[in-house]
């Protein structure tokens, strides 16, 4: 399969989510069972796109946090938002 820019970019930014939701690239590296530099490959775009494996496991991660907020919503949990961090 022919990889697109687009391809390696959506890959990216759904990496980049994942970062997000574990906390570091140091966990969703370990979390994923790749080393740490080529996840920051993947994350800056300069190498090729992760394997299927990869990519799925990262999916698990954004499909839990959906899920997740989805059961917020229905238990009436209130939204945060930024303003209901506390200031530093």
């Amino acid at each position: 399969m022919v990889q697109h820019p687009r391809w390696a970019e959506m890959c990216a930014r759904i990496l980049q989510q994942c970062e997000y939701l574990q906390g570091g690239r140091a966990k969703l590296a370990e979390f994923l069972g790749v080393k740490e530099a080529e996840l920051a490959g993947w994350l800056e775009g300069r190498s090729p796109s992760p394997s299927r494996a990869v990519f799925e496991r990262a999916m698990e991660l954004i499909l839990a946090e959906h899920d997740r907020r989805t059961a917020q919503e229905a238990a009436g949990v209130p939204k945060r938002r930024r303003s209901d961090r506390p200031s530093a």
